[in-house]
């Protein structure tokens, strides 16, 4: 049996995973799907001081009362922000990463560093138009459970201290190849792929936009099954 640890994207939570997480607790493996602080059943904690560092500090909890040990853990989109903070705290703790079409920080970025200028600027006007100058603004045309998001998870810089052990670690990125040219995250995601495929990471590619953990559950689950077959 294996453990999995899943963090979910942008203004998501930890119920936005069930599909996914469904499919591998039937296969016979363990799975956490942590919520943010702020976010979905933890979105009565929302304040205006939560950035990264509280993300990063909310999965090590889970990791330490949880007892979590030889984790794959996957970040998905932004989360890949969050698990590189984590597999730098606690290396020991983690089998294998895996970013889904995912953030790839390095040191010293923020989320906004990866999306490119016009994508930043068309969130900064999202921003201060629909969340009050301090959320990302949820789109509940997708699902009215979404929660916005304080945008300084996006603009606090990731600090990284521990890269040998880090990028010690067997990792893979998943590329999801059927976005709109336009998406917001194409360029985030481009820059994910070229860095893993730089790094000789193991890469998978999925027919499907960005968000395969709803739109193709069988097919995600499918490749994070096969990274504990070999």
């Amino acid at each position: 049996m294996a453990t999995y640890v899943i963090l979910a994207g942008t203004t998501a939570a930890g119920w936005y995973m069930r599909p996914l997480a469904t499919r591998l607790r039937r296969a016979g493996h363990e799975v956490f799907t942590p919520t943010y602080t702020g976010l979905g059943e933890r979105s009565h904690l929302l304040t205006r001081d939560i950035d990264l560092e509280t993300y990063i500090r909310d999965v090590l909890q889970v990791f330490h009362y949880e007892d979590l040990r030889d984790v794959i853990l996957v970040g998905i989109s932004f989360s890949g922000m969050v698990i590189t903070g984590v597999a730098d705290r606690i290396p020991e703790r983690i089998s294998q990463l895996v970013y889904m079409d995912a953030a790839v920080p390095d040191d010293g970025q923020a989320m906004v560093d990866l999306l490119g200028p016009d994508v930043v600027a068309i969130g900064s006007e999202m921003v201060q138009a629909y969340g009050d100058g301090w959320l990302i603004p949820a789109d509940a045309s997708v699902d009215p459970r979404l929660s916005p998001q304080p945008v300084r998870t996006y603009e606090h810089p990731l600090r990284l201290h521990n890269h040998a052990a880090r990028t010690a670690l067997p990792t893979s990125y998943i590329f999801c190849a059927n976005k709109p040219a336009d998406s917001m995250v194409t360029h985030m995601t481009h820059d994910g792929r070229r860095k893993a495929q730089s790094r000789g990471w193991r890469t998978f590619e999925l027919p499907t936009d960005h968000e395969p953990e709803r739109e193709a559950p069988d097919e995600l689950a499918a490749i994070l099954l096969g990274l504990v077959s070999g």
